[in-house]
């Protein structure tokens, strides 16, 4: 065997794309459909499943009259520079089209607004500070003229407003939502369009700030879990030209294994397995080296810590219930809605009126799913064992 050895083209942590990216077409021709019948679109989908590398492929391959842009706004910390990253944005968009009429508009805009550069890191005007929400409802409907349709890709929006709420500034997060809504609903704005998305609930953090008719409006596109033939797909596109080999049945007892199918934690194992195989000078994958692959990825929980700390971070006050929820499933390797019931009853937690809403959530964000009815287990084994680990010890 030669000394040289080519690990496969796996990525953690950052978006996939080109060929780490899997695209599944289904998703993307669904995404075009309900964009051309004129909907805004939220992407529904449990953390780590990949919404964030989908939003790019979207917006990097455009259908023809569509003129599209991606960011994600998790470090937007006030209404108004809110209002300024989306002012920025459209100008960045537009400003990409070499379209004579869409030139025409920027260069209109240039002028009024004074710019001087419009570059991937921003835009940079002479005058004083501006009114930007005033200027976008200004400007937004003068794209209808240039006959293309722009669409904005807002990664991690449900973060800004979670954030806002966290600063005691639910009004102003209110009002983001009020305005967006009212942008979404008026005909003059037909050829502008936003897509939401963010690896917490946006629906939860809304009715937290109980504001949830504000985005009621928004058509959602689910995006779960890979199926087994898009999971072996993913796998072979990753491992081509690597010097580890994985035959058909090792690559089924990998997803036996990894049993939800995300493309992170298929990237985790198959980076991990990687490492396995070059340590043994062993190119041939093995069940032993899936196996000690699994308990690796576990032992490093950087891989996981997310999970937890997420919760802690937009859940604080209901965090111990929802906790309680994690650790008494990991243990039990289930969940009844009986005792579901019964620890919202408890004195401490005291949520029985609304404890299925917490259900509901830990469903939606990708930590438990429900098997058989009104039986809740964790939909991963990797966060199961994660969650054992960080609390050996079971509730009472």
């Amino acid at each position: 065997m030669s000394k040289q050895w080519t690990s496969p083209n796996t990525i953690i942590g950052d978006a996939a794309t080109g060929s780490r990216y899997l695209r599944r077409e289904h998703i993307n021709e669904n995404f075009w459909r309900e964009i051309k019948k004129g909907n805004h679109i939220l992407f529904v989908a449990p953390r780590r499943v990949g919404k964030t590398s989908i939003m790019q492929d979207l917006a990097d391959n455009p259908e023809p009259g569509f003129i599209c842009i991606y960011q994600n706004i998790e470090g937007v910390k006030s209404k108004n520079e809110f209002y300024k990253r989306l002012f920025d944005l459209v100008l960045q968009c537009t400003d990409r089209s070499k379209k004579d009429k869409i030139v025409d508009v920027v260069s209109r805009w240039v002028k009024r607004y004074e710019i001087d550069d419009i570059s991937k890191s921003g835009v940079k005007i002479k005058s004083k500070e501006l009114d930007y929400e005033s200027e976008l409802r200004n400007m937004i409907p003068e794209l209808a003229e240039s006959g293309h349709h722009t669409i904005i890709f807002l990664d991690e929006f449900a973060e800004v407003i979670n954030k806002l709420k966290k600063q005691n500034r639910a009004e102003d997060a209110i009002d983001i939502l009020h305005t967006l809504r009212e942008l979404r609903s008026d005909a003059d704005f037909c050829k502008f369009t936003l897509v939401y998305a963010g690896s917490v609930g946006l629906q939860f953090v809304i009715k937290s700030i109980d504001r949830p008719k504000l985005i009621n409006d928004l058509h959602p596109i689910e995006t779960g879990a890979l199926t087994e033939s898009e999971a072996a797909q993913l796998v072979n596109q990753l491992v081509v030209g690597a010097t580890m080999q994985m035959d058909a049945e090792i690559i089924g007892y990998l997803m036996q294994k990894i049993n939800h199918l995300l493309p992170y934690y298929i990237q985790l194992m198959i980076q991990e397995a990687d490492m396995i195989g070059k340590e043994q000078n062993n190119p041939q994958i093995s069940h032993a080296i899936i196996d000690a692959a699994f308990d690796r990825v576990l032992k490093k929980n950087k891989n996981f810590e997310d999970w937890l700390s997420r919760l802690k971070d937009y859940q604080p006050i209901h965090f111990p219930f929802i906790n309680h929820l994690l650790i008494t499933c990991a243990h039990n390797d289930k969940i009844t809605i009986q005792e579901v019931y019964n620890i919202a009853c408890d004195a401490k937690h005291n949520y029985k009126d609304d404890y299925m809403d917490f259900v509901e959530e830990l469903m939606n964000d990708g930590y438990f799913i429900e098997s058989p009815k009104h039986v809740y287990r964790f939909i991963s084994p990797f966060l199961q064992q994660f969650w054992l680990n960080k609390f050996p010890i079971k509730n009472d």
